[in-house]
């Protein structure tokens, strides 16, 4: 073997290990891209989100999107309605209110099978006059499914003080016959994220979306609510959260009286 064929083979087994290293570098990166943007989809984070002090202002509604917690502010009082701060999978709950009648109060997460739940929790139990969210969303379909049942009984929503309701809870709160909304509660919105323990392509899980994005659309005009109020959750990605301002939630629609 000559000194010119060896240089050339330690040359080509250098450039292989380097192609090779920098193919797991780039694998490395995107297996922590992926679960850096999961630790932000719904069920997969009990991190405590930074608190909102202050509410959100024109230029300054985006924050990041962290299920486990919901947002709160210092100092305000509690309202009708008792809200916990942790967000588990969702509990229901019952009170009578001298404002607005019987409540059920939904609070948590919407996990895939929270419909089954909600229904079953109705059996056997006198119905509610308005259904109360706390929820930081969760399960788009399960979601829906909740917010035909709301609007088929002719109830009414609420959002008490100091109440959140992100993701996939609006579409629940856009159910109300009535939808009554504090002016310290938060309504935030964000893309629908695919989250599948299936095996789907890229263009099927894409297909998937859009259909999903569609039947959200389309429940929105059903229920009475200005369309418009989804550019803001076409526009701001699943890790991220937009909130909407108290004219923004006037003008669309999702409050139809504000309680204070």
């Amino acid at each position: 073997m000559t000194a010119l064929s060896l240089i050339n083979r330690v040359s080509l087994r250098a450039a292989l290990w380097l192609v090779l290293g920098v193919q797991v570098l780039i694998a490395g990166a995107l297996v922590w891209n992926d679960f850096d943007r999961m630790r932000f989809l719904p069920g997969t984070d009990r991190e405590v989100a930074p608190r909102i002090t202050d509410p959100a202002a024109p230029g300054d509604q985006t924050r990041p999107y962290r299920p486990g917690t919901v947002p709160a502010r210092e100092g305000r009082p509690g309202g009708p309605i008792a809200l916990p701060q942790q967000m588990d999978a969702m509990t229901f709950s019952f009170q009578e209110t001298q404002e607005y009648g019987r409540v059920m109060l939904l609070s948590g997460t919407i996990t895939p099978g929270t419909s089954d739940r909600f229904e079953r929790e109705l059996d056997g139990t006198p119905a509610p006059d308005t259904v109360a969210l706390h929820s930081p969303g969760g399960s788009v379909r399960d979601a829906l499914r909740i917010a035909r049942i709301v609007r088929e009984s002719g109830w009414n929503t609420l959002l008490s003080q100091d109440a959140a309701c992100a993701s996939a809870c609006p579409l629940i709160q856009f159910a109300g016959v009535e939808r009554f909304v504090s002016r310290t509660a938060w309504v935030g919105m964000h893309q629908a994220a695919f989250v599948d323990g299936g095996f789907l392509t890229s263009a099927q899980a894409a297909r998937e979306i859009q259909t999903l994005q569609g039947e959200i659309l389309q429940h929105v005009v059903d229920m009475g609510v200005d369309p418009a109020v989804q550019t803001h959750a076409l526009s701001t990605p699943p890790e991220q959260v937009y909130y909407l301002l108290e004219e923004e939630i006037e003008r669309y629609g999702v409050a139809t009286e504000f309680i204070d």
